[in-house]
């Protein structure tokens, strides 16, 4: 698991605030986060052995992920401490259906250089790749390509007009892209999501999965799209890391030996679970959980990642 964590300050308001507008909080709460880190937590969670290769600051709150990590049985031999730099954190604003913004405070959180990637510590039968540094991201795709792992790769956003060029070296070395809606239009150009995932699809892997939030996911494999539909929510509380939480589902479905179609259900129902809760980790679900919620369960054993 190759990415970056963070520390979240989750506000809770009734309504997002408009510009120069001003939101009463009902809460505001500390919570372990980034995104890789999460999937991290969540593949641990639904029984898979998971080790994390990322950067902290030697701060309060890079002491809080350690423990985080710990607590969750994250391995964190492949973590560098970088002294007198702050973690990085985020202040994500949350409202009474679940949407939110967030605001992202740069500090310790990535592998920034080759010469810092210790490719001792990728994995046997997975490599996850969340956001990182184009240099770092290649590297150690094609470590886990030499290596015959399956390498997923979830870029994240901002990358604008040019992402797909910047990424093209780390596209190549990888076998599952994973984006959101956003993430897609941000690369392509293209708003219309199976519009995006086709474009996505002609310079990407052989699998490239595209989330669509409450509408479920679009799976494209060798030119086959397919549409997984999404559970059904009551009451949405906070969306913050639903997308890790789909990723964590993903990603153990495949290791269970699903076709891409049912592991994508599987991170629906992983991420449907999470939306309940407040906070980016705090419902990420037990494998027991999520099979009391899809009415199935499926075979565990090894560590993978």
């Amino acid at each position: 698991m190759l990415g970056g964590a963070a520390v979240d300050w989750v506000a809770e308001v009734e309504t997002l605030p408009v510009k120069d507008g001003l939101a009463l909080a009902r809460s505001c709460t500390r919570f372990p986060g980034g995104s890789a880190a999460n999937v991290a937590v969540g593949i641990s969670r639904l029984g898979r052995r998971v080790g994390f290769v990322g950067k902290l600051g030697d701060d309060e709150n890079g002491q809080l992920l350690l423990r985080a990590f710990e607590q969750e049985r994250v391995d964190m031999q492949g973590i560098i401490i970088e002294a007198g730099r702050p973690t990085a954190s985020c202040f994500v604003g949350v409202d009474r259906d679940g949407n939110r913004v967030i605001f992202v405070l740069p500090g310790a959180s990535l592998i920034e250089t080759t010469a810092e990637l210790d490719l001792g510590h990728l994995p046997g039968r997975v490599l996850y790749i969340g956001p990182a540094y184009v240099e770092v991201a290649t590297a150690a795709a094609a470590t886990g390509r030499e290596r015959g792992v399956t390498v997923f790769c979830a870029p994240g956003g901002g990358w604008g007009s040019d992402g797909l060029a910047q990424l093209h070296p780390v596209l190549e070395q990888v076998d599952v892209l994973l984006v959101s809606r956003s993430e897609a239009a941000d690369l392509t150009g293209l708003t219309t999501p199976s519009e995006a995932i086709r474009r996505l699809g002609r310079m990407s892997p052989p699998v490239v999965i595209e989330t669509l939030g409450a509408q479920g996911a679009m799976v494209l494999e060798n030119e086959r799209l397919t549409t997984v539909t999404a559970f059904a929510v009551a009451q949405v509380r906070d969306t913050t890391g639903a997308g890790d939480a789909f990723a964590a589902g993903l990603v153990v479905g495949f290791l269970e030996g699903l076709d891409w179609e049912a592991a994508a259900q599987l991170g629906c129902a992983t991420a449907a679970l999470k939306v309940r809760h407040v906070g980016a980790r705090s419902g990420l679900p037990r494998r027991e959980d999520v099979a009391s919620f899809t009415g199935h369960t499926q075979p565990m054993s090894g560590r993978d990642i």
